[in-house]
C-alpha cells in the first residue's frame, strides 16, 4: 500500500509539471499575440530562462530510499504492535454473561446434590431461561420493542448451551439431568410475553422472542455431540442456530461452536466455587456468536490501519517536501550550475544574467501583489495578527548557489575566452583537487583585431586615479560592440584591447567572409561610438586635457585588423 501511495504521489508531480508547462506555452502564445499590455508583469518578459526537468541526484535519490524504507518499517512496527500495546475495556468489570454462568452453574449443583426438589429444579431451569432470553439471539434482527433496552444493543449473543467434560459418560450423564422440560419451556414464554405486551407492565430489560421452532430446541434433551477434534474433550447441549432460518437472519447455521472461528466465538462457564479439577470433570458452557462485534471491529481496524497508513504517508511527503525545498533542490540548482560552467565557463554570465532576471521577476510579482492587496486580505491580516513582513532572511543554501554563480561569473571576466579551456580542463578532472593552470596551448585560426587608446599617456598623467573609469567607460563601448558581432574580447593591457573572432571547423568561405565583414563594421561602429559617446564628450572640456592636447583635444582610437593563425592559451606560472 505505502508503495503504491508513493507512485500516485509521483504520477501526480509528473501530472503538475505537465500542465505547469502547458499553462506556461499558453501564456507565451497570449503574449505574441497581445505585446506589451502588461508594463509592470515581468512575465512578459522573454528571459529565456529554461525550466527543464533535472534528472534526480544521488543525494536525492538515496535519501527518499532510506526515507520510504524507514517510513514503511515504521508502519509495519504500529500494525503489528497495535493489537498487543491495547488494554481491552471489557476486561475491567465481568459481564452480565459472566455472572450469569455462575448463576446458572449454582442452581445446577443445588438441583444436582436434591434431584426430586421441584422447586430447586424450577430455579435451575429458569435460570437457563433467562440467561438465554436475556442474551437472545435473535433479537439483533427483530430489534428492541416499545424501545426498552435487549440484547440487539450489543454485539455478542449467546447461542450454543451444554455440557462439556473430559468423560463422554458424564457429560451424558450431567445432560440428562440438566435438560430443561418443555412444560416450563411453555409457561415462560407465555408469561414473558403477557409481562412485555404492555408498556406499563414491561420489565426495563426487554427479552424479546425466539422462534418456536428454537423454544422446541430448547425443550429437547441435549443431543448435539460437539466433540473437539482432539477428542480429550466433550460436548453435549443443544444450538439455537442449529438450523438454517433465512427469515430470522440464520443464512449459515452453526450446530457447534466449531463452525465459527475462534475469534467469532466465546466460552462462558462458572468461575466461583469451582476448583480446577472438577471444572476438569465437567462444567456448564455457554457459547456466544460474536461475529458483529468482530465484523465492525474488522472495520474498525482497517479504517485505523488506513487513517495511519495515510497519516504516515502524508507526514513522509511533507518530510521529503521540506528537505527537497531546503537542502535536495538548492544543492540540485547547485550542481547544474556548476556542471554548466564545467562545460562552457563562458556560460556563467549568461546564468548570471538568467538569475538577476529571475530576481527582478520576483521582486516585481511581490509589488504587483502588495499594490493590489484588497480590503478582504487586510481585514484578514488583522485579524491573524499578521503585520508587514521585513526582508526574509536569506537561507545558506541560497546564499551558496548565489556565491557559486558569482564566482563562475567572475572566472569567465577574469580567465576570458583563452583560459575557457583552463576552467574546463580542471573542473572535468573531478577526481583530484589539484588546480593545473600548465596547460598546452593550442593553434587557432582567427581574425585578430587590436584598438588603441592614444595619447593615453598624457590622460594617465592628468586623469591619475580616475583614469580607471576612463579606460573601463571606453571598455565597455569596445567589449559591447565585439560582443555584438560575435567577437570576444581576448585581452585587455591598459590603453590596448585584443578581440578575436575565431573560425570554427565548421565554417565555410561565405561564413568566414561574413565574418570578416562584421569585425570590419564592428570597428566601424566602436569609432563611432566613441565619438558620439555623451559620457567620452565630457573629456573634451577637461581643463587639464585641453592644456596638454590642446582645445580640440577628445578621445581617439586606433585600430587594426589581421586575418591569420596564432596559439591561444593562458601564459603565466602557478602563482599568476
Amino acid at each position: 500500500r505505502i508503495i503504491r501511495v508513493m507512485r500516485l504521489v509521483r504520477i501526480l508531480k509528473l501530472y503538475k509539471a505537465i500542465y505547469q508547462a502547458n499553462q506556461a506555452k499558453k501564456r507565451r502564445a497570449a503574449r505574441k499575440a497581445n505585446p506589451g499590455e502588461d508594463e509592470d508583469d515581468w512575465d512578459d518578459l522573454d528571459v529565456g530562462v529554461r525550466t527543464k526537468l533535472n534528472k534526480e541526484s544521488l543525494v536525492g535519490k538515496k535519501l527518499s530510499e532510506l526515507t520510504t524504507r524507514r517510513v514503511i518499517c515504521l508502519v509495519l512496527t504500529m500494525l503489528l504492535l497495535h493489537k498487543v500495546v491495547r488494554i481491552d475495556p471489557s476486561q475491567q468489570l465481568p459481564t452480565s454473561a459472566t455472572y450469569g454462568v455462575d448463576v446458572v452453574s449454582q442452581a445446577f449443583v443445588q438441583m444436582d446434590a436434591n434431584p426430586t426438589n421441584e422447586s430447586l429444579r424450577l430455579g435451575y431451569e429458569h435460570s437457563v431461561l433467562q440467561y438465554l432470553y436475556y442474551h437472545n439471539w435473535f433479537s439483533q434482527h427483530q430489534g428492541c420493542p416499545l424501545d426498552l433496552p435487549c440484547a440487539a444493543m450489543y454485539d455478542s449473543q449467546a447461542f450454543w448451551f451444554g455440557i462439556v467434560s473430559n468423560s463422554e459418560v458424564v457429560a451424558a450423564q450431567k445432560a440428562q439431568i440438566a435438560r430443561i422440560r418443555p412444560s416450563t419451556v411453555t409457561a415462560w414464554v407465555a408469561s414473558v410475553k403477557e409481562v412485555e405486551t404492555d408498556v406499563n407492565t414491561a420489565w426495563l430489560f426487554n427479552y424479546g422472542t425466539v422462534p418456536p421452532s428454537v423454544e422446541a430446541v430448547i425443550g429437547s434433551p441435549f443431543s448435539l455431540h460437539c466433540n473437539t477434534r482432539s477428542g480429550t474433550t466433550f460436548r453435549l447441549g443443544f444450538s439455537l442456530i442449529g438450523k438454517e432460518l433465512p427469515e430470522l437472519g440464520v443464512a449459515y447455521p452453526v450446530p457447534c461452536p466449531e463452525n465459527l472461528r475462534r475469534p467469532e466465538r466465546i466460552k462462558y462457564f462458572a468461575n466461583i466455587l469451582t476448583d480446577e479439577t472438577a471444572l476438569r470433570a465437567w462444567h456448564l458452557a455457554f457459547y456466544f456468536d460474536t461475529r458483529p462485534f468482530v465484523y465492525w471491529e474488522s472495520v474498525y481496524s482497517l479504517m485505523v490501519t488506513a487513517y495511519i497508513c495515510v497519516s504516515l504517508c502524508a507526514a513522509s511527503i511533507v518530510f521529503a517536501g521540506d528537505a527537497n525545498r531546503l537542502v535536495l533542490h538548492p544543492v540540485e540548482n547547485m550542481i547544474a550550475k556548476v556542471e554548466t560552467i564545467r562545460d562552457n565557463p563562458l556560460a556563467a554570465m549568461k546564468v548570471a544574467d538568467e538569475e538577476f532576471k529571475i530576481e527582478e521577476m520576483t521582486r516585481a510579482k511581490t509589488r504587483k501583489l502588495e499594490k493590489n492587496k484588497g480590503p478582504f486580505k487586510f481585514l484578514r491580516d488583522i485579524m491573524m495578527c499578521k503585520g508587514k513582513e521585513g526582508p526574509a532572511e536569506l537561507m545558506e543554501t541560497v546564499i551558496l548557489e548565489k556565491t557559486i554563480i558569482k564566482l563562475g561569473s567572475l572566472l569567465a571576466l577574469g580567465f576570458g575566452q583563452a583560459g575557457a579551456s583552463i576552467i574546463e580542463h580542471n573542473m572535468n578532472g573531478v577526481d583530484s583537487a589539484c588546480v593545473d593552470a600548465m596547460i598546452e596551448g593550442i593553434r587557432v585560426e582567427c581574425i585578430i583585431g587590436a584598438t588603441r587608446i592614444r595619447d593615453f599617456g598624457t590622460a594617465t598623467e592628468v586623469l591619475q586615479s580616475k583614469v580607471m573609469t576612463f579606460v573601463n567607460q571606453i571598455a565597455e563601448i569596445v567589449h559591447g560592440v565585439i560582443d555584438e558581432f560575435h567577437g570576444y574580447a581576448s585581452k585587455n593591457n591598459g590603453d590596448f584591447f585584443l578581440m578575436i573572432w575565431r573560425k570554427t571547423a565548421v565554417m565555410d568561405a561565405t561564413k568566414l567572409s561574413k565574418l570578416a565583414d562584421m569585425s570590419m563594421l564592428a570597428f566601424t561602429r566602436i569609432l563611432g561610438a566613441v565619438h558620439r559617446s555623451p559620457v567620452l564628450a565630457g573629456y573634451r572640456g577637461h581643463p587639464g586635457l585641453q592644456q596638454r592636447l590642446g582645445k580640440n583635444c577628445r578621445v581617439h582610437l586606433s585600430s587594426g585588423l589581421h586575418y591569420g593563425w596564432a596559439i591561444e592559451g593562458a601564459v603565466g606560472s602557478e602563482f599568476k
